[in-house]
């Protein structure tokens, strides 16, 4: 019970979500009411609020957990970091491969509304925190430590620039574009300008 009572939550915020962006994307930021994104969800306005405090937050990109079985295989294994953070972080991008348009709906108002830019900014920091936390496990150091700060910083930049360039793009996968990220920033520093 307690699983199909998740997908169902999981299937109406992202119903919650698509309608945001939709109309968001049509009518523009200010023109668009929790009560307009409620009607086109198919949920009553008191429900959307069960999922989000205010309708900007439905326009924020949900930040994507780490699964547990990639967290222990990323933190035992002791290979090549890129391939490792490849295998950790690209599990989650397989929810945008068939989403694309919306994607790209999404990264064009994102930008256009100050509320907007400071949630996305959040959101990338809280996810840039996340991978920090595991690269200070991965190498057994404090939390102050340099290396952990910089990889993180540098690969969910990475992240976030593969992703949008993924998304105004019209080949390939979510995935093939992030690893190819995560492989240019180990090799870019190494080719002579």
């Amino acid at each position: 019970m307690t699983n199909l009572r998740a997908r169902q939550r999981l299937l109406t915020t992202e119903a919650i979500r698509q309608s945001a962006i939709e109309l968001v994307h049509a009518k523009g930021l200010d023109n668009v009411t929790t009560e307009m994104i409620s009607e086109a969800a198919g949920i009553s306005p008191r429900t959307f609020f069960n999922y989000f405090p205010y309708k900007e937050a439905a326009l924020v990109p949900p930040t994507e957990e780490f699964c547990e079985a990639t967290i222990t295989k990323f933190l035992a294994a002791d290979g090549n970091l890129i391939d490792d953070l490849a295998d950790l972080i690209t599990p989650m991008t397989s929810v945008w491969d068939g989403n694309r348009p919306l994607l790209r709906k999404l990264f064009e108002i994102a930008d256009s509304h100050p509320k907007l830019v400071m949630l996305k900014a959040n959101s990338v920091h809280e996810h840039e925190m996340g991978l920090r936390t595991l690269l200070v496990l991965r190498f057994k150091t404090d939390e102050h430590a340099y290396a952990p700060i910089l990889v993180a910083a540098v690969v969910t930049s990475a992240i976030r620039v593969a992703m949008e360039h993924w998304a105004s793009e019209e080949k390939g996968s979510a995935e093939q574009c992030v690893r190819r990220a995560l492989y240019d920033i180990q090799t870019m520093f190494d080719t002579p300008s």
